[in-house]
């Protein structure tokens, strides 16, 4: 089953990480690995477990797409899961791309991941902020420590892991 990894590329102005909440809700685009048939604004949360019929595993999201035979999953790994091999999710720390999120599908391929209201930034100073990016960007004020935060120009990418 191929995994797919979610990266993400962003300016951080006085925010010394940023980093997936645990339990997000994601907005995925999933495609039929059969057809171009594609769904969008699909969900998937890891604190979802569905049992896959004729089988002992589970899965976080089960999709019928409507030209296949067998039904489709998804499932968001941990970042300790032995199939990231040596691929570590972790926070975003600087301005490179840094890897965040990893999902292993059957029948489907992930194409986009909408970032949403799903992250945590702590200031360099270290107060905690809920963090939107729906929009590619976020800024508030530190009041505590009389700085502004900001994460701008937020870009991701999807890859397989091979």
């Amino acid at each position: 089953m191929p995994v797919f990894v979610l990266s993400i590329k962003v300016d951080l102005e006085n925010v010394s990480s940023l980093a997936p909440k645990t339990q997000s809700v994601w907005v995925i685009d999933a495609k039929n690995g059969q057809s171009d048939e594609t769904r969008r604004g699909v969900t998937i949360s890891a604190g979802d477990d569905f049992e896959i019929e004729g089988s002992r595993g589970t899965a976080n999201l089960i999709i019928k797409f409507a030209d296949a035979k067998e039904k489709s999953t998804c499932r968001i790994l941990s970042s300790d899961d032995k199939k990231l091999k040596k691929l570590k999710l972790r926070a975003v720390t600087d301005d490179n791309w840094t890897p965040f999120l990893a999902m292993e599908a059957r029948g489907m391929d992930v194409l986009k991941v909408d970032l949403g209201d799903n992250f945590v930034a702590a200031s360099t100073e270290g107060t905690i902020f809920d963090v939107d990016l729906s929009d590619g960007d976020w800024a508030d004020y530190d009041e505590p420590n009389d700085l502004p935060v900001s994460v701008t120009n937020a870009i991701t990418k999807v890859e397989v892991l091979r």
